[in-house]
């Protein structure tokens, strides 16, 4: 076999080597939507009482640190918010080097703003559709939100 010949086979293996076969793009598929549909009732739940540890296993530093920061500035004004989540719709996934993701989702919420320590309403949302946009990491054997962005 010619050199020419050895190096076209060898790349051809190594391609179908980094090739992610379609079970295992489903199985992260499923595994990403798994960890949303856990994460975001506790994310309103932190939003609700203020505390973040229950978001750990589910985000990375930099998002629990956005979060305690929105949840710190609203109780600076005297208030808190108390999302629930309604809905939720994976969209869209890229999913590359197993360990990294973008997913677009649609979230259907009723939100709640309420003043500090009582149960006055100051503002209601119900039923507002939001399209949101993640990053994601794998790490060891699960996925973790990098950052979440609301698109509109």
């Amino acid at each position: 076999m010619s050199k020419r010949a050895l190096a076209a086979l060898s790349f051809a293996l190594l391609l179908g080597a980094c090739e992610r076969s379609a079970e295992r793009v489903a199985l992260d598929e499923q595994e990403i939507e798994t960890t949303l549909a856990e994460f975001l009732p506790m994310l309103a739940e932190a939003y609700g009482s203020g505390g973040i540890e229950s978001l750990r296993p589910y985000a990375a530093e930099k998002e629990l640190a956005r979060v305690e920061k929105l949840v710190a500035d609203l109780a600076d004004q005297g208030r808190y918010l108390a999302p629930e989540l309604l809905q939720l719709e994976v969209e869209e996934s890229h999913i590359w080097n197993n360990s990294n993701a973008f997913v677009t989702t649609h979230e259907v919420w009723d939100v709640r703003m309420y003043a500090l320590g009582t149960s006055e309403v100051l503002a209601e949302d119900l039923e507002k559709s939001y399209r949101v946009k993640y990053q994601l990491k794998r790490d060891a054997d699960r996925w973790r939100v990098l950052f979440r962005t609301i698109q509109d």
